[in-house]
């Protein structure tokens, strides 16, 4: 998975440079809200077993539209990261990796970017099995970056942080 998203994340990568200008401009708040809903769609339904990463998204949206105490959500997110960095199989591994980024892109908005790479190559180890030529995966990783470039345009920026909890389309 490092080779992959180390070609993925490269700065000239056509896909990397729009997801970034796509990401100019938008709260943490947009980012996060929009993040977390495709990663619901998307890779949650690759890590369904396991109900911490599906809680975990739960706590990070009670914590945005409420008071609740970040500390009960960080404690919360520490173990999630552990649980996918414990992950052996490469889908389960880069999805619940995407998971995680995603909520934390709430701290750090640059998570956005780290959340799109973890969700390429869940996809492409998802459609490709790890058997295949790093070619394939590059192609299937690059096809899903587009997708995510895709929804995240049609993503409003929000004047303000209840309007731009709702705006997303996955």
């Amino acid at each position: 998975m490092a080779k992959l998203r180390k070609t993925l994340g490269s700065p000239t990568e056509p896909a990397v440079v729009a997801l970034m200008e796509s990401m100019e401009g938008k709260s943490k708040e947009t980012l996060t809200t929009w993040a977390m809903a495709y990663v619901t769609e998307k890779y949650l339904p690759l890590v369904a077993e396991t109900p911490l990463f599906a809680e975990l998204l739960e706590k990070t949206k009670d914590c945005m539209v409420s008071s609740l105490p970040l500390k009960e959500w960080k404690g919360l997110l520490s173990e999630a990261r552990k649980a996918s960095a414990a992950e052996k199989e490469p889908v389960r591994e880069a999805a619940a990796r995407a998971i995680v980024t995603a909520c934390g892109t709430w701290q750090t908005p640059t998570n956005a970017l780290g959340f799109c790479f973890y969700g390429a190559a869940a996809m492409a180890y998802h459609q490709a099995g790890t058997a295949e030529t790093k070619e394939t995966y590059d192609m299937l990783a690059t096809k899903e970056l587009e997708q995510i470039l895709a929804s995240l345009k049609q993503v409003k920026t929000a004047p303000d942080e209840q309007a731009a909890k709702l705006q997303w389309n996955c």
